[in-house]
């Protein structure tokens, strides 16, 4: 390095050091070609180092971690932004749908390697930055299946005290009742798209994650040693089982390529992190447009009737409805929706149309199914089964793996579709054009998970498995138009935006076991509430197919849909209820006509949960705070266990239970509770 390179190079370590990157400094600074010099930066609370290829992060005068290195996977080798011999800085001013801020950009250059760029962008006033890395080729084109912007070896990842005790991995869909699982950062764990290291209850918290979804799956993963992380990896290229994959995942090339841009936002919040995360994916991709204004309250048949639906029972169905929950339900913003799940194919076409005019004259709305990326018949059907209005058969449109033999049904008992066939497009568009023609104005899709799969695809510019995704999911929205509400069942979380709703869980009905299953999606999965208009704890199950569900498990599936804020679909057999109807009757209206507690839901946001030190399965106590009012809702999921719980109240405050509209006090300033095996609680707290 020349003098004059060094000198410029210490004027802007010097200003750079002062803080915030002063307003009269140039727009966009330049430092020539480095690789020994250290370059250090302060952006509001962030300090950033980059020396060598490697670059560093303290948050608070913290150093979270030290010596990171971007990787990438190249023809089999993995090298790292450390194996470059040039590197030359960039620091721009920039302002975007997030802020204003400085980008800083590191362009790395050596022999035989694909030229290597790192994008770290610090906004002003924010506790998060972002970061992605890029490849470009010196000539034709570069290709990856793995690329990793932050890689952190040896322990330099902070943690003192500690600071973070544990680690909420994500699931990447609800398939095959994925869970949220919570582990101590003394063990090895993956998250998909995003992951936090947090403290309960709502302390500390590490916040990475992907906020694009256009190409990759994505994961956070880290490696513990001698009781203490060890090793970080944020990457995009995550191939795992939860991911469903049996192909690796796709290898994107072109003259550039980028990984997708991550998220890392430190907080003395983890839960607030968590939904700031969320609301920063929106600002890249926007919600789906929404369709009303008010939570989806009504009917799903598959909660009981399942494949025994029929005209007559969904008609029936309607009317009962009508005549017993509407007018607790329904008020100038929510509407009622009755909707028909798998099996509808019962009845013909005529009746489908019949069925949405009786919803339609009783005030309501009318709700579909549909599964359009896989296949229910065996493999002969699929050969003797041309798609409709062509020549090509259903075993033709079968995705194929990398290795060129097609997936079978080991997924789920299907057959996945090759999502960018134009034969799969014709196929699901005549079937969704048949309902809409009827007149429904809700969708559940189901089984979306399969058109992520990564594999060998019919349209050879679809490289990933999200890509097809996106591509497909794009198409089935075209079809249905802006004003039919989408709510996505078995689905990958992200990409989002093509949904109004989507189910947190996988089935649930009514025993406590499942209900507390549902709840564990909630207690950690509750910042999806930002990504679509309404999460969805799937259909209200408190009689049950068999009749056998007892009152306080009725009581307490009843009350996780209200603490969910979301969508509130029942789902128990009106008409003919099995066993005793007129004890099912009775608990139905007693239930869903306590106008107290669909006011709650009306709210329409999702209760916080109250985490216990040991990270339960799912929390037990869940608080919202809504004009000036205290709800606090307690579950006891142990079935022959009796539980005493607690609740911090004042002296001067009475709480109502909205169960029974009895009131209890305080006693020493809290509020104690015995709860019966399975049983659950809500109470307002207000003011004398």
């Amino acid at each position: 390095m020349d003098a004059l390179s060094k000198i410029l190079a210490l004027l802007f370590s010097l200003i750079t050091m002062l803080g915030v990157i002063p307003k009269n400094i140039p727009a966009r600074v330049i430092l020539p070609e480095l690789k020994k010099e250290e370059i250090l930066m302060t952006v509001d609370s962030y300090d950033f180092k980059y020396e060598d290829g490697k670059f560093s992060l303290a948050f608070g005068g913290n150093t979270m971690f030290a010596d990171a290195v971007s990787e990438v996977k190249l023809d089999g080798s993995v090298i790292s932004s450390a194996d470059y011999t040039g590197v030359i800085l960039v620091q721009e001013k920039m302002s975007d749908l997030r802020g204003e801020g400085v980008r800083i950009t590191a362009t790395l250059t050596g022999d035989d390697k694909p030229t290597m760029k790192q994008n770290f962008t610090f906004y002003e006033g924010a506790k998060y930055f972002l970061v992605n890395t890029e490849l470009e080729a010196e000539s034709g084109e570069v290709a990856s299946n793995y690329i990793a912007p932050i890689v952190v070896r040896n322990g330099n990842i902070q943690n003192a005290n500690p600071r973070y005790t544990n680690f909420l991995e994500v699931p990447f869909d609800n398939d095959g009742w994925a869970e949220f699982e919570t582990s101590s950062i003394m063990e090895n764990a993956l998250a998909h798209e995003v992951g936090a290291f947090f403290t309960p209850d709502n302390k500390d918290g590490l916040i990475i994650g992907s906020v694009t979804h256009d190409t990759w799956k994505s994961a956070v993963e880290y490696k513990s040693k001698a009781a203490a992380m060890d090793e970080l990896y944020v990457y995009s290229g995550a191939n795992t089982a939860l991911t469903r994959d049996q192909s690796p995942h796709g290898t994107v090339h072109g003259e550039s390529i980028s990984s997708a841009t991550f998220f890392v936002g430190f907080y003395d919040k983890w839960k607030e992190g968590m939904t700031e995360f969320a609301r920063i994916n929106t600002t890249f991709t926007p919600k789906r447009q929404s369709v009303g204004n008010s939570n989806p309250i009504g009917w799903n048949s598959w909660g009981s009737i399942q494949s025994d639906i029929s005209f007559d029972s969904a008609v029936a169905t309607s009317d009962y409805i009508k005549n017993n929950f509407q007018s607790t339900w329904q008020d100038e913003e929510n509407v009622v929706y009755v909707n028909l799940d798998s099996y509808w194919d019962n009845m013909s076409m005529d009746q489908l149309r019949a069925f949405v005019e009786h919803c339609e004259a009783n005030g309501q709305v009318a709700g579909i199914y549909f599964s359009p990326f896989i296949l229910w018949w065996d493999e002969y059907g699929m050969q003797v089964n041309n798609v409709p209005g062509t020549d090509i058969s259903y075993n033709d449109i079968r995705l194929k793996k990398a290795d060129g033999t097609y997936y079978g049904n080991d997924i789920d008992g299907c057959y996945p579709m090759d999502v960018t066939h134009p034969a799969t497009y014709l196929h699901f568009k005549n079937q969704l054009e048949k309902l809409m023609s009827c007149g429904f104005k809700y969708i559940k899709l189901d089984f979306l998970v399969h058109g992520s799969l990564e594999g060998d695809y019919y349209d050879e510019s679809i490289q990933t498995g999200i890509q097809a995704y996106n591509y497909a999911m794009n198409k089935v929205c075209e079809i249905l138009g802006d004003d039919v509400f989408i709510n996505l069942s078995m689905a990958p979380i992200f990409p989002y935006n093509y949904a109004n709703g989507r189910r947190l869980c996988c089935d649930t009905y009514y025993a406590i076991n499942e209900t507390e299953y549902m709840m564990n999606s909630l207690t950690y999965g509750f910042w999806q509430s930002e990504l679509y208009d309404w999460i969805d704890p799937d259909h209200i199950v408190v009689w049950g197919k068999d009749g056998k569900a007892n009152e306080r498990a009725a009581r307490s599936r009843l009350l996780s849909g209200i603490v969910t804020g979301g969508s509130f679909l029942t789902g128990d057999n009106y008409v003919n209820p099995a066993k005793d109807s007129e004890a099912a009757n009775k608990r139905y209206n007693e239930l869903f006509t306590n106008e107290k507690l669909i006011e709650v839901l009306k709210i329409g946001r999702p209760f916080e949960a109250v985490l216990s030190a040991d990270c339960p399965y799912a929390a037990d106590m869940f608080i919202l705070e809504n004009e000036g009012r205290i709800y606090v809702a307690m579950f006891n999921y142990s079935k022959v266990g009796v539980k005493t719980m607690s609740y911090d109240m004042p002296e001067n405050a009475v709480a109502t239970d909205l169960f029974t509209g009895k009131t209890k006090k305080a006693v020493g300033g809290r509020l104690y509770v015995t709860l019966q095996p399975s049983d659950s609680v809500i109470f307002e707290i207000t003011a004398k």
